[in-house]
């Protein structure tokens, strides 16, 4: 098992140098990644850009989105072309978590919360294609290429569709908090749906928790 730390890009007041001593130190003490959250309604700093920035200061520790809210950004392939940038500037280090999130930041977005789960599939789907290096134009491919295939892409949700586009597109499946019991109920479902899509090996799964010292 692996153990990742929260970058404390959410939390109210954190600056510049605490964020970034921050991801120094947790590079430094071996934890296996970084983690952010995403919100539009709240006073926190863009999970990719505070992981961009992260990965200038580090050289080992893994980069991840848990989760970035991939719906409410209204531009599918440009997204991609974040996180291939992301990618390719770390390395190879992004862990490219997204789910579907909440109600109040597609309102803010101006985007339909209601088509949230059709919007999803579709950037999934343009992902692959983006990432895989398709023609869009006169110019050819979305660049930059990322380091290896794609980025890895860890899919959330508990609903049975976030399963199945987890086992269609991703490398695994992500709970968004919760108890044990829950992830070993998400995951008995994760590996279900990845053996129903006939995919080779096993999900890679992740758990997010909150906790205090």
């Amino acid at each position: 098992m692996d153990v990742g730390i929260g970058l404390p890009a959410a939390i109210a007041g954190v600056g510049r140098d605490q964020l970034l001593e921050w991801a120094r130190r947790a590079d430094a003490r071996g934890f296996s990644s970084l983690g952010t959250i995403d919100r539009i309604v709240y006073d926190n700093y863009d999970p990719l850009i505070a992981l961009a920035a992260a990965a200038a200061v580090t050289e080992r520790i893994r980069l991840a989105s848990t989760i970035l809210i991939a719906p409410y950004r209204s531009n599918g392939a440009l997204v991609a072309k974040q996180a291939a940038s992301l990618d390719r500037l770390s390395n190879g280090r992004l862990v490219l978590g997204v789910a579907v999130g909440r109600e109040d930041d597609y309102n803010a977005s101006g985007v339909d919360f209601h088509t949230r789960g059709r919007r999803f599939e579709q950037m999934l789907e343009q992902w692959d294609d983006v990432w895989a290096g398709k023609t869009f134009g006169t110019a050819g491919a979305i660049g930059p290429r990322p380091p290896r295939e794609r980025p890895t892409l860890i899919v959330g949700g508990t609903v049975d569709a976030a399963f199945e586009r987890a086992a269609r597109h991703g490398d695994g499946w992500i709970m968004g908090g919760g108890s044990p019991d829950q992830f070993s109920e998400g995951a008995a479902k994760a590996r279900a749906a990845w053996q129903a899509a006939g995919r080779d090996g096993a999900p890679r799964l992740i758990s997010l928790a909150y906790f205090a010292l």
